[in-house]
């Protein structure tokens, strides 16, 4: 196959690991691959995208995929898997349908008693902070009350002195300034 497609053996291993998808080959004993003919028309295109265009693996991958090279398939594990029993399945990983709707009740009754412990939470931290709030509102007013109070009676003080100032001043005779001894 190296000398159809006129690379080196390795670089026919390298792109049988990295363009397996599209090319038909099964490793044989002692790190051999053995290729199938049919996959000389992908080889020819990727040493023709290497050489004339030296473009990156990603991008031949791309290229392969636009220009219809069909994809090869395992179908030796594909036919072993579908003969597997059920309990193989179960260690891989997959779970029965039948266990699947119970899983998932079970988790979404996780998931409520999760949202209703977080929303009784939440629901004593807004009552104690509304009751802060309001102690806090009631004791301002409180304040504000107190204050209005002792300015209203300090008015009133200040009221009956000058009333008191007023009559003293009628009382007493009417002086002329140049006459302070008296």
């Amino acid at each position: 196959m190296a000398k159809q497609v006129k690379v080196s053996a390795m670089t026919i291993k390298r792109n049988c690991q990295t363009y397996k998808d599209f090319i038909n080959v099964k490793q044989g004993e002692k790190n051999k691959y053995l290729i199938d003919s049919s996959s000389l028309p992908v080889f020819l295109f990727i040493a023709k995208m290497r050489n004339k265009r030296s473009l990156q693996s990603a991008q031949i991958l791309e290229l392969l995929v636009e220009e219809g090279f069909p994809k090869i398939y395992d179908t030796e594990n594909i036919n072993s898997s579908e003969q597997q029993p059920e309990q193989s399945l179960e260690n891989q990983g997959f779970v029965p349908v039948q266990n699947i709707e119970s899983m998932v009740a079970k988790r979404v009754q996780e998931e409520l008693k999760k949202h209703e412990h977080f929303l009784s939470e939440w629901t004593l931290k807004q009552e104690e902070q509304q009751r802060k709030f309001q102690e806090g509102l009631l004791k301002r007013l409180d304040d504000r009350d107190q204050k209005l109070m002792s300015s209203i009676r300090e008015l009133q003080e200040s009221k009956l002195e000058i009333a008191a100032s007023i009559e003293k001043a009628k009382k007493t005779p009417n002086k002329k300034w140049w006459e302070f001894w008296k």
